[in-house]
């Protein structure tokens, strides 16, 4: 038996590998949008490392040049003329300032000092150079980086001075053995060295001092709320901060940024000195997203495997048209056959053997109903049956006229032909009759119930006389009662339809009330049988009698058989 399985199971294949795809297509992004962070993760975590080695290098290019700075004979000579006088004055001020600016002249490179200082072995500022160059006399001793200058050590140091930061180197200047004082030069942190410093890892940065963003390579203002708090959080450790502090989200108006901070050592950190790497944060992968990082590359026959796809595509399609056509279309244009069969004639039912699933199922409603009908049928033959019954002696027999056809032919041969009557009636002034006549032929006599031709009249005429009634039978006194004249001049549309009614056929009125007594005295229900209907009944059988069988009269005889009222119709030979 053929079904629609295998089409349902194909459906519901591609249903799933549809859904499988949609799945996937919607859940691989959400692991590639974590991949793409931790590798940006690690890109500034790279990033940052990177940073802290090039300001240790710096550092130490920074030491080397303030040692070379020291090791100049006109600053040795100048500071340890200083030191040897009790008070330091403007004139020496400005002797030994000349003499630092010719010093900080003859610098190469691009990373010249912003400042110096000349310090005595005392810890007196002896001159300044480039920066407060008015200044002197001011006790500079105290400050760690000075303080082991002049003890003589090579260091570096963060200075946070005036919402600016310094890189500052300090070295000891000594003269034959004897320390004569010591050197301080300063590099200012600007936006030309952060934009140095990133230059090769396509990255961002900023010096920050707090809340402050002091230098970077990108003007971008932003909240350091976010920041200050997760250095906040760090150790005593400066130098394990890259690896340390996690990314932290960061807003700019329309743009979103992940940055990450490692503290700046020295004097600054005291002023929460930091350095923040930053990198603008991706769109979300997504699958939006995904779809608007693809390339024309991507979708080409080297990179997309088009030729598999297509493959694939055409053997689903190919076996779901397959499918498609032994489940549905084949069982359905054999039921179709097997209805136009049946509709032919060749058949009374569907042949439900060669139908399967729904369309076998069509097939047993269908012969359900017809044999329903079948059914229905038989029970009204066998209601009509009881209606009509057996003819008596001597006439030409009882005949069903609603179960069985009517004799084609009259017995002793055909009908006389009648001349249909005229086509229309004309009214004259005379009241004159219609210009029809009958054929020369003496017609029947007129049957019982059947109302006098109509005349047009325009003065009164006296009524035909009424039938006369069937032998055995009594008519009430007024049962044709005379009606007045109907004349022009009285209303046509309406009096003449009443007086023009058919009137009670006293005949059938009587075989209605015997046939209703017959019913009641067989404890039979009688609701709904009303004599308008039953005469015009009574009516059709007889006129189909005469005409078929050529008969004079039609008889009707109500009687019992099997224990209900029934009607028997017995034709009437012609006498003539």
């Amino acid at each position: 038996m053929t079904s629609v399985f295998w089409s349902k199971i194909w459906l519901f294949l591609i249903t799933l590998a549809a859904a499988a795809g949609l799945t996937v297509a919607l859940v691989l992004p959400r692991p590639a949008q974590r991949a793409m962070v931790r590798a940006e993760a690690n890109r500034l975590q790279t990033a940052c490392s990177v940073i802290h080695i090039l300001l240790a290098d710096d550092a130490r290019n920074r030491v080397d040049l303030v040692g070379a700075f020291a090791r100049e004979p006109d600053i040795m000579n100048a500071l340890e003329a200083a030191s040897g006088v009790e008070r330091l004055d403007e004139a020496r001020m400005k002797q030994v300032r000349d003499v630092g600016d010719t010093v900080m002249k003859k610098i190469q490179g691009n990373r010249k000092p912003d400042f110096a200082m000349l310090i005595d072995r005392r810890g007196r500022v002896v001159a300044r150079v480039r920066l407060d160059d008015n200044d002197f006399g001011d006790i500079a001793s105290g400050r760690p980086l000075i303080d082991d200058a002049l003890a003589g050590y090579l260091r570096d140091d963060v200075w946070a001075q005036k919402g600016t930061m310094y890189f500052v180197s300090a070295a000891p200047v000594v003269k034959q053995g004897a320390y004569a004082g010591a050197v301080v030069l300063g590099h200012q942190v600007t936006n030309q060295l952060a934009e140095k410093l990133v230059t090769s890892l396509e990255v961002d940065m900023g010096f920050h001092l707090g809340a402050d963003g002091v230098a970077g390579s990108k003007t971008i203002a932003f909240d350091h709320a976010p920041m200050q708090s997760a250095i906040a959080r760090l150790g005593p450790d400066l130098a394990t901060d890259c690896q340390v502090v996690h990314p932290i989200d960061v807003h700019t108006g329309a743009d979103d940024y992940t940055a990450l901070v490692a503290r700046l050592p020295g004097e600054a950190a005291v002023k929460q000195a930091y350095y923040s790497v930053i990198i603008k944060r991706p769109d979300a992968v997504g699958f939006v997203g995904t779809l608007k990082a693809i390339k024309d590359n991507d979708l080409s026959f080297g990179n997309f495997p088009w030729l598999l796809v297509g493959a694939a595509f055409l053997v689903v399609l190919g076996l779901g048209i397959g499918l498609s056509y032994l489940e549905v279309d084949h069982p359905l244009r054999r039921l179709t056959g097997d209805a136009v069969r049946l509709a032919k004639g060749d058949g009374e039912r569907l042949r439900e053997d060669v139908h399967g699933g729904k369309f076998g199922s069509i097939a047993r409603s269908v012969n359900i109903h017809i044999d329903k009908l079948g059914r229905d049928a038989r029970s009204a033959k066998k209601d009509l049956d009881q209606l009509l019954g057996p003819a008596p002696e001597g006439s030409l027999g009882t005949i069903d006229l609603l179960a069985t056809s009517l004799p084609s032919v009259r017995p002793g041969g055909p009908a006389p032909a009648v001349p249909p009557p005229p086509s229309d009636f004309r009214f004259s002034d005379s009241g004159s009759q219609p210009s029809y006549k009958p054929p020369p032929r003496s017609a029947p006599p007129p049957r019982p119930g059947t109302p006098p031709p109509f005349r047009a009249v325009s003065t009164p005429v006296a009524p035909p006389s009424p039938p006369a009634p069937p032998p055995g039978v009594t008519l009430p006194p007024d049962q044709f009662a005379s009606r007045a004249p109907l004349t022009l001049d009285e209303d046509i549309l309406g009096r003449a339809t009443r007086d023009l009614a058919p009137p009670v056929d006293p005949y059938f009125k009587q075989i209605f009330d015997q046939f209703v007594s017959m019913k009641k005295s067989c404890n039979e229900p009688i609701a709904g049988l009303v004599y308008e209907r039953f005469a015009e009944k009574l009516i059709k059988n007889r006129d189909d009698l005469m005409l078929k069988t050529g008969c004079r009269e039609v008889r009707f005889t109500v009687y019992v058989k099997d224990g209900k009222a029934a009607l028997k119709a017995t034709p009437v030979k012609d006498e003539a």
